[in-house]
């Protein structure tokens, strides 16, 4: 009985018992869920998500800032809601799994003969190369150095003027969200997937640019001190679809949600020390649009902030976590590093310096203690349709918040 009280009192003292993996685990499958279409431009993915948060927040008893959680702004993006068709020598390719389409896109269709052309194109002192009136198909294994890249880079503005383009990629398929910059259509194929000695393509590509409509999702619960303040942040979009393909985002960020929601959980019906803010983002993976928007128009007054905690990629820990903007404050690192060797957490917590890679970034640039916490572990799905909640194993996940809650009470 003495041993087990023992080991009772010693995880209770560590807040091991104050998360559930279940928990988190359960959440982000909710998130990347074919309900909320990759929560982003299609299909109200993104809204239906930013409701479902808010409906999260208020079962934890976080309070709106106003009569509601959310904080609306816009901008433009181009988006992909009708399925395309690549169609290479007869043989039809799957959306999301053999290709994609550059977010900048624009709109082709049509069946063109093709020249391919590979990185003996693209050498120092070339000229670009003659496409003859047929649709360039680029091979980019070995086009790498900056001459070739700019001269892969002059090839598009003398081509994309006048028709579309294809690019083989030989590793993997990284999608993004960006605006319509493109007059014609460019699609990346795994090089593995294009028909050897192909000589026709048939392609129909119908993206939309439009002025999109977002909503940060903003709450607080109450601390024993409203002088100064905590805020937890996490994004919640994603990619979205293109046409029937979906990118669900489970690892970046519905894992980084799950885990700010388990904390509001956590602090539900017990004052932390200080007010503490939960902010879900939208619009990072467009260019850190939604924490823009915020630092440019305060919920709450900046200078408050005693330290901001960004949450993103956060599904597996097997190798540690990394903290960007940790360089920056070695005395707050020292007393992570303490917690973390005391009671024997994490393998390792690896420190860097500042990078614009999530949303903790425009905070940093307006004077805000800020980091961006990322762990280290299994997951090899990025960008790609493979980021699926079965691909989170939330290994070291009882550590990290763990980690994170006694972390917060030495601020």
């Amino acid at each position: 009985m003495r041993i087990i009280f023992f080991t009772f009192s010693f995880l209770f003292a560590l807040g091991l018992w104050a998360q559930d993996p279940d928990f988190v685990r359960a959440e982000a499958e909710v998130l990347s869920d074919s309900t909320f279409h990759g929560r982003g431009y299609v299909k109200d993915g993104s809204r239906k998500a930013a409701e479902y948060i808010a409906r999260r927040f208020s079962d934890f008893d976080v309070l709106p800032v106003g009569d509601d959680f959310f904080q609306s702004f816009s901008f433009r993006v181009n988006t992909f809601e009708t399925p395309s068709t690549l169609i290479v020598d007869g043989k039809k390719l799957n959306e999301g799994h053999d290709y994609i389409a550059d977010p900048r896109s624009g709109a082709s269709t049509g069946r063109y003969p093709i020249i391919t052309l590979d990185s003996t194109h693209f050498q120092p002192g070339g000229k670009v190369p003659k496409t003859k009136g047929k649709l360039p198909v680029i091979n980019l294994k070995g086009i790498d150095t900056p001459d070739e890249v700019t001269a892969l880079h002059n090839l598009k503005l003398a081509v994309l003027p006048v028709g579309p383009m294809v690019l083989l990629q030989p590793d993997k398929l990284t999608w993004s969200v960006g605006e319509m910059n493109y007059p014609n259509a460019v699609f990346e194929v795994l090089g593995a997937a294009f028909p050897e000695k192909a000589k026709e393509i048939e392609m129909d590509l119908q993206p939309r640019e439009i002025d999109f409509e977002a909503v940060n999702v903003v709450g607080k619960i109450e601390g024993r001190r409203s002088d100064s303040c905590v805020v937890i942040t996490a994004h919640y979009d994603h990619l979205g679809r293109m046409g029937e393909a979906l990118f669900a985002g489970a690892s970046d960020n519905g894992s980084g949600v799950a885990v700010m929601l388990d904390l509001a959980r956590h602090y539900d019906g017990s004052k932390p020390k200080f007010d503490t803010w939960f902010i879900a983002f939208a619009g990072e993976e467009a260019g850190l649009k939604g924490s823009k928007f915020f630092v440019d128009n305060p919920l709450f007054p900046l200078g408050n902030i005693k330290l901001l905690i960004n949450l993103d990629l956060m599904g597996s820990a097997a190798n540690g976590i990394t903290v960007v903007n940790g360089r920056l404050y070695p005395e707050l690192m020292e007393k992570m590093a303490a917690i973390n060797t005391k009671s024997e957490l994490l393998p390792k917590i690896k420190l860097r310096g500042k990078a614009a890679n999530s949303d903790h970034y425009w905070f940093s640039e307006a004077g805000v203690p800020a980091i961006f916490i990322y762990t280290e572990g299994n997951i090899t799905a990025y960008h790609d349709v493979n980021d699926i909640a079965s691909g989170l194993d939330w290994t070291n996940y009882a550590e990290v918040f763990t980690l994170l809650t006694e972390f917060i009470k030495t601020l």
